[in-house]
């Protein structure tokens, strides 16, 4: 049975304080909001501050691509029809014009990419001169991370990692720990690590960079990029 966003109300996967993206490949943005009403096919959102000062291209789009993630569930995404525009307020109203559509299983995403991060071992780095090493994020899950690094880490230690998430302005602050090791290049380990207490916050923002990575990734190739 098709899923509306009433349905998904009830099965408690949206609800007022929800933060959802909106993305059109047509005018080429994404914007990140807030859910401050609900009422059948209709949300009310509040758009985030950071895109306040691009409303105008809302106003010029007359769809969106809604999604939002669910813990330990998925990312669901629909069409919606944009109704309503108040820059004064960044208020805009949409109108869901397709079913919810559920994708991958939250678990199952990880990203391939190669970003600087650092990570905390209790262990001076003596370059930087301090606590902090410079690493390379190999790939990331909501689970965890693979990661090339020069410090002398062992299996099950723990660390902390600094990974900025710069596609959702965001910056992951987290424990984890070190779960297997394996040779790298120049005689750099790679660490498979694991998270630890993730908040469900620190979660919805990892896929949704995942997501936002993905679908620029496929809208360069589509476009011959």
């Amino acid at each position: 049975m098709p899923l509306t966003l009433a349905g998904a109300v009830q099965q408690k996967k949206i609800a007022v304080g929800k933060q959802v993206s909106l993305t059109s490949a047509e005018y080429d943005f994404t914007f990140r909001a807030k859910v401050v009403e609900i009422l059948l096919e209709t949300l009310l959102l509040q758009v985030a501050a950071p895109d306040m000062r691009r409303l105008n291209l809302l106003r010029a789009a007359k769809e969106v691509i809604i999604s939002f993630t669910v813990p330990d569930d998925a990312i669901y995404v629909c069409q919606a029809a944009i109704t309503c525009v108040n820059e004064g307020t960044a208020l805009i109203q949409i109108k869901q014009s397709a079913p919810l559509e559920r994708r991958e299983q939250r678990s199952d995403y990880r990203l391939k990419t190669a970003e600087i991060i650092y990570i905390f071992t209790g262990q001076p780095d003596s370059a930087l001169g301090q606590d902090w090493h410079q690493a390379c994020l190999l790939d990331l899950s909501r689970g965890g991370a693979s990661i090339l690094t020069s410090a002398a880490l062992t299996v099950d230690t723990g660390i902390s990692v600094w990974i900025p998430l710069d596609e959702v302005d965001y910056v992951l602050e987290a424990a984890a720990r070190v779960v297997h090791l394996k040779q790298g290049e120049e005689g750099q380990l790679v660490a498979g690590v694991a998270f630890t207490d993730l908040s469900l916050i620190d979660q919805e923002k990892i896929l949704d960079y995942i997501l936002k990575i993905w679908t620029q990734k496929k809208e360069n190739k589509n476009s011959g990029c």
